[in-house]
């Protein structure tokens, strides 16, 4: 089971576990946790799975580009720079190049454009067609793309750290927040015993987890919004 359902299923369990030790109805509780499981099921395990696609196809892009590139300024040749350049990737792309056996090495270039939807590498595609047709020097004809290849790469490790650090400090707030409830319940029984009777309390605690639930997509939302320089738009990664 991916670690991402794993974490999600606890998250699931331990709001539905706040929610009942804060008004004490298991039939809430229980309702809760369907919440958060379906939720996260629909959406934020979906939504976590597209980006981390996404930059795994952007970073092998960059790597493949660059290495390609350098390949060619030595090898001069689209077969050998290619066999040197697919050599260096990981096996998934290993085993998708591999399948294209009975294509000619253009068609292979062209045909990873569906594995690598970005215009940066529509742009390396042009670059190669011009160096084909003309020559020079690939490393000259490739300087633009090299450095906007490079500019996304450092965004998007530097977005995944700030998203990763935001995590950290929204989580920390709510466990502050899920503490005074848990605290409220203990160390205030007698003061418990009169508010848990009262619907707006219970109306409250609800409220708090599905706002809870609201800032959890709010945040993997916007941690997952990269806006890649170069990059479709509307474009898909699958």
């Amino acid at each position: 089971m991916s670690n991402k359902y794993i974490l999600f299923f606890i998250l699931s369990i331990i709001s539905g576990a706040v929610t009942y030790i804060a008004i004490d109805n298991i039939f809430i509780a229980l309702g809760v946790v369907a919440i958060y499981v379906v939720v996260s099921m629909l959406i934020f395990v979906p939504l976590l799975k597209k980006h981390e696609i996404k930059v795994k196809r952007f970073h092998e892009c960059y790597h493949f580009v660059n290495n390609f590139i350098i390949a060619l300024s030595i090898k001069k040749s689209i077969k050998g720079s290619l066999e040197s350049t697919v050599a260096s990737m990981p096996n998934e792309f290993i085993d998708i190049y591999n399948g294209l056996e009975n294509m000619s090495d253009d068609d292979r270039l062209h045909y990873l454009s569906s594995y690598f939807p970005f215009s940066v590498y529509r742009l390396f595609l042009q670059i190669i067609s011009i160096w084909e047709e003309e020559g020079g020097d690939i490393l000259q004809m490739s300087k633009y793309l090299i450095t906007e290849t490079r500019n996304n790469e450092e965004y998007i490790s530097k977005a995944d750290t700030m998203s990763r650090h935001k995590y950290v400090e929204i989580s920390v707030l709510w466990a502050f927040c899920v503490v005074i409830v848990v605290v409220l319940r203990f160390a205030l029984k007698d003061f418990y015993v009169y508010i848990k009777q009262q619907l707006i309390f219970m109306i409250s605690v609800i409220g708090l987890m599905l706002f809870i639930l609201v800032t959890i997509y709010l945040l993997i939302q916007k941690g997952t919004n990269l806006k890649i320089k170069g990059a479709d738009i509307n474009e898909k990664v699958a």
